[in-house]
C-alpha cells in the first residue's frame, strides 16, 4: 500500500548481495529498476527543453515475487510541505488501522521510553556529531565500520 501514497519515492531492497529499486507492484510481483545503472547528465537544449529520451530507462523494469524479497528494506517518502506531511501521517495511520496485524512501521506522538535519547549521544562538548555517532555505535563484533568523510 505504500506505493499508492502520493508521497512515495519507492523502496530500496532486494535479495542478499543484489539491491533493487522497487517502484510499484502488479498482483504479487514487485516492479523494480536496477539502481546500479547510470545515465549521463543531461544538458538542456537552448530553449530549456530536456530531450525526451532522458526520461526512459536503458533497461526495462523487472519483476520479483514478493516472497523473494529480503526483509531488510528502506521505504522512501517525500513531503514538500507540512500539509503534505500531515496528509502522509493521516494516510499511514489509516493504513495501520485498516490492515490489522503487525504494521511495517508506525507513527507515535512522542518518543517511546525504551528508545535512546538523542542527549545520550552528547558525550562531551569536544566531539563532532560524527565522532559522537561513531563512539555510540562502536562495537568490535560488527562487520562494518562507520567512516567519516
Amino acid at each position: 500500500q505504500c506505493f499508492m501514497l502520493p508521497q512515495s519515492l519507492g523502496v530500496i531492497g532486494g535479495k542478499p548481495n543484489s539491491a533493487h529499486y522497487f517502484i510499484g507492484y502488479v498482483g504479487e510481483e514487485l516492479i523494480y529498476l536496477d539502481p546500479h545503472t547510470t545515465q549521463p547528465a543531461v544538458e538542456p537544449c537552448e530553449d530549456g527543453q530536456v530531450p525526451d529520451e532522458t526520461y526512459h530507462c536503458q533497461h526495462p523494469p523487472c519483476r520479483m515475487h514478493i516472497c523473494e524479497l529480503d526483509p531488510s528494506i528502506a521505504v522512501g517518502f517525500f513531503c514538500r510541505t507540512e500539509d503534505e506531511f500531515d496528509d502522509w501521517c493521516m494516510r499511514i495511520r489509516r493504513l495501520t488501522c485498516k490492515r490489522g496485524g503487525l504494521p511495517m512501521f508506525e507513527l507515535v506522538d512522542s518518543q517511546p521510553a525504551h528508545m535512546v535519547s538523542i542527549d545520550a549521544l552528547n558525550l562531551t562538548p569536544d566531539f563532532s556529531d560524527s565522532d559522537r555517532l561513531e563512539r555510540f555505535f562502536d562495537s568490535e563484533d560488527e562487520e562494518f565500520e562507520i567512516l567519516s568523510l
